[in-house]
């Protein structure tokens, strides 16, 4: 009998190339017939094949290494004598217990014993019946044995050093140890500079030997300025009439000097006295959830699902991954000590500084002397890094000490910083660089690096120097952990040879681009691999045209491309027009097919619409002059008929400008120097008097969501009925299958999420606009989701936790953050920014902002608390869709009207004539950086909508909704949508103040 056990697996999935010992096929994935098909597809010699209750096991003689992605199956490993499904550490296999085979199944496992299994025979699943069979010869003994292949290169970043690299410190990342390895090496070449300490005495003071009197002397001063402070607080002077106020300043004045001297001196007392030179004065390291408290959070890889599976595993198996790739390293805000500051400003010109200031020099002197005399591996753990120039720092007022091993700090350098003149660091920078001079010809590339990245300070020279002596898996490592640009980062993955990785940073930081521009000179090779990638990541966001510019570099792909321009096409509006601008400009000599297509599209009046798209197509490329000027002049005369009579929204400066294009020198002298007036459309904010607009009529079809998309056209989910795309007249284009009941719509608005709630978890299924395909992505346990996203990238909330999951890649993460100082209460998103409410919404909470696609952490605002109000019991709070966390209430004034009431970082407020009876109602209210869209029930039953421009703080719009149902409303950029369950859709454009209503039938 299957055991299962509650122990929770944190990497519940193989990724990547893998030693794949296994095949595991799912009875309740695969029908009989399927799973007989892949064993026989997948068999080779020596293999066998049992069937368990739950389903099929083929075994393989040898490991085979596969990419687990692209495997129909589920893949095994084994594990000693164990096939499992996941790689386990030993902690974990400990745990369980004994079996033949672990199968992890939502982070937990389930144990199966051969003995429960029955041996198939796929020989018997063959019909021979029409084959004749002949004797072969065995040539098993003349053929070499099958050899395993190579292992995938590593790319932890302990082993970024090679054997140079101790095991990580739980407070550290990975260190070189380069030197502590080798015995101490006397050298008399390369003398140094002999540096006169004679300066340094004088700008930094007396012997280490006095060390006592420091400390002695500042006890003494805290033991005087603690009984001064208490005599004056506990024996007062007396002030009695005669005393004037001078007197009276004179003791306030006493206790507050004594009281902030004694304050100091706790301070000094309180913090370390030694600091190590090559660590910051603060630790650089912290841990996870102490970053994310802090605000500096950390980014991890997930480990990718099983493409076979379809990605149908829950989240609680998601968030459980162990991380692909090591978590990009976030810079330090250092803020200056103020504390120090004074004490800084206290010491300087007194006998202070020279008594701290002669150990920091003796303790220069004893370091400078090793590199004079040639002992390097004791001079570079003596040795104090210099910092980048610009970098703040605090003033350190104790004496270094040295290294107990060549560490590679990965944060910032230094927080504190010995008060060194410009001189003395020149001085070691040279002796610094001359170091690394000498250790590069001695061929100790370990140490150079140290000196370079650790001294002074310079990373991008390191990543250099190991790129030149082909040390592309360190250095790759490295720019990992120092934050380096992304596109720096993927260039050296991919020199490395380690794609998974490389991908996964271009897909989370969005740098393709920028990377295979690095590549292109020099590995044109692993150029044309990554341009490739970046092509198929552009398709599965949607963006079909930007691919074909993409991938035509690339010969052998060419009919690829044609394929995906064929697909653009097929799918009409906007989308197929720029495709034929871009097969103009491709592939010219396939005009003649589409001479029929533009003939009707010209002469027909009703498809003024697809005419200006293409001509705005034609606009964007009309340095392409010579390749456009066949279309241009085949639609200019429509164009401008179209504009002679109001028709379209072409502007009199693009009509010059497709004429132009044209190349019709006729055309050009006919033209009337000044064209028709055009009518430009009044935004809506800038109404001076409020439009009144009513819903239409209702339909027949609930709408649970609805998202604009192009060319007037809507994405409506309908639940169970699935989702379907409409026009502007509300007719059906094309349906959809997969349950709907909430929309996630990608930028380019050609790919959208679908979700459906099944119980606590949701059903995401990904469609496909252009190609009219949609996709089951599998379930998902979530609580917050951004209804926005690029394409790929799709960002979740559960709990305290943030993730940002790939959707075409079984949910894999990206990135993410855990440990929130609170739950995750709302998410919203655009192309460029992302903001976050964590908290709870009684007490406090934090608005955390990130600009995209970097993911940089701009800003971190704590929130009021919202204090009870008696004119509205329970105000609700929400997110607006510019980042503003507000709530709306209802006052209602004894004499006046009720007024709505927006709270932000201050109150505003507006009449709401015809409110209903019960006015302590919570209003809906939506909120973008513009606008504040609120609705209410009014006293004869129907809903008021009011349209109010935010700047003007004025009512732009009403709209009145015929029935008191249940409705929902989405923004996204100027576009407003408002829908209910009884079909009824508007469309309100900001931009153009105009209304659309639309029924569904």
């Amino acid at each position: 009998m299957p055991e299962s056990t509650a122990w929770v697996i944190r990497r519940p999935l193989l990724q990547g190339r893998q030693p794949v010992a296994a095949l595991w096929f799912a009875h309740e994935r695969f029908s009989e017939a399927q799973r007989q098909r892949m064993i026989l597809e997948q068999w080779q010699p020596g293999a066998s094949a049992r069937r368990f209750a739950d389903g099929d096991l083929l075994s393989f003689a040898l490991p085979q290494w596969r990419v687990c992605e692209q495997l129909e199956g589920w893949p095994l490993i084994r594990l000693g004598t164990v096939l499992c499904s996941a790689a386990l550490d030993p902690q974990e296999r400990q745990a369980l217990p004994q079996a033949d085979l672990w199968l992890v199944r939502g982070g937990q496992v389930q144990a199966l014993q051969l003995a429960s299994s029955r041996l198939l025979a796929p020989g018997s699943w063959l019909e021979l019946g029409d084959y004749p069979l002949f004797d072969t010869f065995d040539c098993q003994m003349s053929l070499p044995s099958q050899l395993p292949e190579p292992e995938p290169l590593q790319s932890d970043i302990r082993q970024i050093l090679g054997n140079c690299v101790a095991a990580p410190d739980p407070e550290r990342e990975v260190v070189m140890r380069a030197l502590a390895e080798r015995q101490p090496r006397q050298s008399t070449t390369g003398k140094a500079r002999k540096f006169s300490m004679g300066q340094a005495v004088e700008a930094m003071a007396a012997p280490g030997k006095q060390r006592w009197l420091l400390h002695g002397g500042l006890a003494l001063l805290g033991l005087m300025l603690f009984f001064n402070l208490g005599h004056s607080l506990l024996k007062p002077r007396q002030i009695d009439a005669q005393a004037g106020p001078e007197d009276l300043l004179l003791w306030i004045a006493s206790i507050l000097l004594s009281s902030v001297l004694f304050t100091l001196f706790l301070a000094w007392l309180g913090r370390q006295l030694r600091v190590q030179p090559g660590v910051s004065g603060k630790g650089s390291q912290h841990s996870a959830s102490k970053r994310a408290a802090q605000g500096l959070v950390q980014d991890q890889g997930g480990t990718p699902g099983n493409s076979a599976e379809g990605g149908a595993w829950a989240a609680e198996s998601a968030r459980q991954q162990a991380p692909a790739i090591k978590p990009r390293a976030q810079a330090r805000r250092f803020k200056p000590s103020v504390w120090r500051k004074w004490l800084q400003r206290l010491v300087q010109g007194v006998v202070w500084q020279d008594l701290y200031g002669r150990r920091q020099a003796a303790y220069l002197q004893r370091m400078l002397d090793m590199f004079e005399r040639g002992q390097l591996d004791e001079a570079l753990r003596h040795a104090i890094p210099l910092m980048k120039d610009g970098m703040p720092s605090d003033p350190s007022f104790a004496t270094p000490q040295p290294r107990k091993d060549l560490d590679l700090n990965r944060g910032e350098s230094v927080s504190r910083n010995l008060m060194l003149n410009d001189e003395i660091r020149e001085h070691l920078r040279q002796v610094y660089r001359q170091s690394f001079n000498r250790l590069d010809r001695e061929g100790r590339i370990e140490e150079a690096v140290f000196v370079l990245a650790e001294l002074l300070n310079a990373h991008q020279e390191a990543l250099d120097y190991l790129e030149r002596h082909g040390r592309f898996e360190q250095a790759a490592g490295l720019a990992l952990a120092w934050d380096s640009p992304a596109s720096v980062i993927v260039r050296l993955l991919c020199l490395a040879g380690d794609w998974q990785q490389a991908l996964h940073v271009a897909r989370r930081d969005d740098a393709f681009a920028d990377a295979v521009v690095l590549l292109q000179e020099r590995w044109p090779e692993q150029a044309e691999q990554l341009r490739l990638e970046w092509a198929y990541h552009l398709t599965r966001q949607g963006l079909w045209l930007q691919a074909v510019d993409v991938i035509w570099s690339l010969p052998a792909e060419r009919e690829r491309a044609a394929q995906w321009l064929l697909a653009a096409e097929a799918a009409g509006g906007r989308l197929a027009a720029a495709a034929l601008v871009k097969r103009a400009i491709l592939l010219p000599d396939t005009l003649d097919a589409y001479a029929d297509y533009l003939t009707q599209l010209r002469d027909e009046p009703q498809r003024s619409a697809e005419r200006a798209a293409l001509a705005e197509a034609l606009l964007q490329h009309k340095s392409q002059g010579k390749p456009l000027a066949w279309l241009a002049n085949a639609l200019v005369h429509a164009l401008l008929a179209d504009a002679a009579q109001g028709v379209g929204q072409m502007q009199t400066a693009q009509l010059l400008s497709l004429v132009k294009l044209s190349q019709n020198k006729l055309l050009q002298q006919d033209l009337p120097a000044r064209l028709l007036p055009r009518h430009r459309p009044v935004a809506l904010a800038e109404r001076n008097e409020p439009l009144e607009w009513r819903a239409g009529d209702a339909g027949a079809r609930p709408i649970l969501d609805a998202v604009p998309l192009d060319d007037g056209r809507y994405l409506l989910a309908l639940g169970e009925a699935g989702a379907a795309v409409v026009d502007a007249q509300g007719r059906v284009l094309f349906n959809f299958a997969q349950p709907a009941w909430q929309i996630v719509l990608a930028h380019g608005r050609q790919v959208a999420l679908v979700l459906a709630r099944r119980d606590k978890v949701w059903r995401v299924s990904k469609l496909d606009l252009v190609q009219r395909r949609a996709t089951d992505l599998g379930t998902l346990v979530l609580q917050q989701f951004a209804r926005e996203f690029d394409g790929v990238a799709w960002t979740i909330g559960l709990e305290q936790e943030v993730r940002v999951v790939d959707v075409d890649h079984g949910f894999r993460t990206l990135w993410h953050v855990g440990d929130l100082p609170g739950q995750v209460l709302q998410l919203q998103a655009d192309a460029q920014n992302e903001w976050w409410w964590v908290g709870s919404e009684s007490g406090d909470s934090e608005c955390w902002h990130y600009l995209l696609p970097e993911r940089r952490l701009r800003a971190r605002d704590r929130l009021q608390v919202v204090a009870q109000n008696v004119d509205s019991p329970s105000p609700r709070r929400r997110l607006s869709a510019g980042g503003e966390v507000f709530s709306v209430w209802v006052k209602a004034p004894e004499t006046a009207e009720p007024v709505l009431i927006l709270e932000l970082a201050n109150r505003q407020g507006w009449r709401l004539p015809g409110l209903g009876d019960d006015l302590y109602q919570s209003p809906r209210a939506q909120l973008s950086e513009q606008w504040l869209v609120a609705g209410y029930f009014t006293a004869s039953g129907e809903q008021m909508w009011h349209f109010i421009h935010r700047p003007r703080a004025q009512l732009a719009a009403s709209l009145i909704w015929p029935e008191s149902c249940a409705m929902g409303v989405r923004c996204l950029g100027p576009d407003w949508l408002l829908f209910d369950q009884r079909g009824r859709l508007a469309h309100v454009d900001v931009n153009t103040g105009q209304l659309r209503n639309l029924s569904l039938y």
